[in-house]
């Protein structure tokens, strides 16, 4: 009996340990990424208001929950290079009223050089 009840333990850590790591990474708030130092690794949801070959303005977004996010107002550059890795989509999907996952660096205030972008439009809400 000792050893059914200790293999339901392992078994329910293991379920719930794989459970946490197939979550997507939680997003910074516009508080977290307005107080981001240069340098600083970033990851930050965003909806695109202009894209111009490297760079898009884009609006911070708050995340609500997994599916809804929340308009800050709060405007944000970030330099897209050419070989920049996209997840989920491509350059093409990169345009106004896209909602976009960033992993980044800082740069200065309100800016940051994009290292990974996951298109995630189709999946979330705006309110």
């Amino acid at each position: 009996m000792k050893h059914a009840t200790l293999l339901s333990l392992i078994l329910a850590a293991l379920t719930a340990s794989a459970a946490a790591q197939m979550r997507a990474p939680e997003p910074m708030t516009a508080a977290q990424f307005a107080s981001s130092t240069a340098g600083q690794a970033v990851n930050v949801t965003v909806r695109v208001n202009r894209s111009a070959r490297t760079e898009l303005d884009c609006e911070l977004l708050d995340r609500v929950n997994d599916g809804l996010y929340k308009g800050t107002g709060k405007r944000v550059e970030l330099y897209l290079a050419a070989e920049t890795p996209i997840v989920m989509g491509s350059m093409a999907d990169l345009k106004t009223g896209a909602v976009i996952y960033v992993e980044g660096v800082a740069t200065t205030a309100w800016h940051a050089d994009v290292k990974k972008v996951v298109v995630i439009t189709p999946y979330v809400k705006v309110e």
